[in-house]
């Protein structure tokens, strides 16, 4: 019952961040986090917030808070990345960008987001090759998720055959008996 009260808090917020109100979504994460005051997710996505909000002070706090909670969650650094790199601090972004890549191989916006630095950096080959990586990842994503979806579907089809057989053998049976 409790993570379903997370689970619907939570997505309420996320909701307010998808559409851009920020202020509503940091009301909404805040009020997850009251009872919920050790959540990395909730802390990264205040930061995320403020780091809309351009209010980068308090959004680097939340993602530290995050990362306190958290090490190897990959998104805080990511966006402490975003915040360096609105900063102009090239090498302490990619470096960010870098440890999130390392924590998650597959995080597309973290090697789009390394190609950017790289690129703002003159370094184009390697920005070619992150921008390359990324756009693989999310190329496959839906691929994958298909493959989900058929997979549920032909459990559900081999389920369903399934007692349709035993349905039958059971109506044979008692037919064969008499």
């Amino acid at each position: 019952m409790e993570k379903e009260e997370y689970k619907i808090n939570f997505e309420k917020a996320e909701g307010y961040l998808k559409k851009g109100n920020f202020n509503q979504a940091i009301r909404e994460f805040e009020t997850v986090l009251e009872k919920w005051p050790d959540d990395s997710r909730c802390y990264n996505k205040l930061g995320v917030c403020y780091a809309s909000l351009r209010d980068f002070v308090k959004a680097k706090s939340y993602l530290e808070k995050a990362l306190a909670l958290d090490l190897k969650y990959p998104e805080p650094y990511n966006n402490l990345g975003n915040i360096c790199l609105e900063k102009k601090e090239y090498e302490k972004s990619i470096a960010l960008y870098k440890k999130a890549l390392e924590l998650n191989p597959d995080y597309a916006a973290a090697h789009s987001n390394l190609g950017l630095a790289y690129k703002r950096t003159k370094r184009i080959n390697e920005a070619v090759k992150q921008f390359k990586i990324a756009a693989e990842i999310d190329r496959k994503a839906p691929i994958s998720e298909i493959k989900k979806i058929r997979m549920k579907t032909k459990t559900k089809n081999n389920i369903i055959i399934f007692i349709l057989i035993l349905a039958g053998l059971i109506i044979l049976w008692f037919l064969l008996k008499k």
